[in-house]
């Protein structure tokens, strides 16, 4: 086994950074394969052994470890969710913490009007979305060239467009298409509350996870 040079390394670098890999852990898992296969081969086949896992991770194979990612990652923070919102697990503390809290929440949504909700949804999707993007704000590049990021600051981010979508659908469109008609319906009235309140709770649960996520560099 040899030390590769740093001209060796930068040669794997600029490889993969033309393939423009999404995720800074598919990025790592990647290079330190490659960094580990040609410290087994000799100088003289350094060309021919790159060459070989030039082909094992073409662009179709990189792509598809991102997107096998994405899913994994995906349901692990859904599971992560789930545990912070069983405040029952979270010792008495936390029980009385959260029936307190569940109470508070649910007797608030059902006392506010459903059109008053509305401004309260839009004040959660502002404060979620501005405490998700400021502790996750790594995933962020508004730089023209290509940069990976955390696979987990990037689902974070994602999964605040969630709320996005249950207020578009759920709140504004009816109101819009109605002409705030829907207001007044016993249906709408009822499932308002709830929706806002699991809503809270899925937000709360959102931004506990993203305080939680190591900070990750951006290649």
């Amino acid at each position: 086994m040899r030390k590769l040079s740093e001209l060796e390394i930068q040669k794997i670098d600029r490889r993969l950074k033309s393939l423009q890999i999404r995720y800074t852990e598919v990025f790592e898992e990647i290079r330190d394969h490659y960094i580990t296969a040609l410290e087994q081969v000799s100088l003289e086949n350094f060309v021919a052994k790159k060459e070989v896992l030039d082909e094992t991770f073409a662009w179709s194979v990189v792509k598809g470890m991102d997107k096998e990612l994405e899913k994994n990652v995906s349901k692990q923070i859904g599971v992560a969710q789930l545990d912070i919102l069983k405040f029952w697990n979270h010792g008495f503390k936390g029980l009385v913490a959260g029936f307190v809290g569940l109470v508070v929440l649910t007797i608030v949504s059902l006392i506010i009007p459903p059109s008053e909700l509305i401004l309260v949804f839009l004040l959660l999707i502002i404060c979620t979305t501005a405490g998700v993007f400021f502790m996750k704000r790594d995933a962020l590049s508004f730089s023209l060239s290509h940069k990976t990021v955390s696979i987990f600051s990037a689902t974070v981010i994602k999964r605040v467009g969630i709320l996005n979508i249950v207020f578009m659908w759920i709140y504004a469109m009816p109101s819009v298409l109605t002409r705030g008609e829907v207001h007044s319906n016993t249906l709408f009235v009822w499932l308002m509350p709830i929706v806002t309140l699991l809503s809270i709770m899925y937000s709360i649960s959102l931004i506990v996870v993203a305080s939680h996520l190591p900070k990750s560099k951006m290649i």
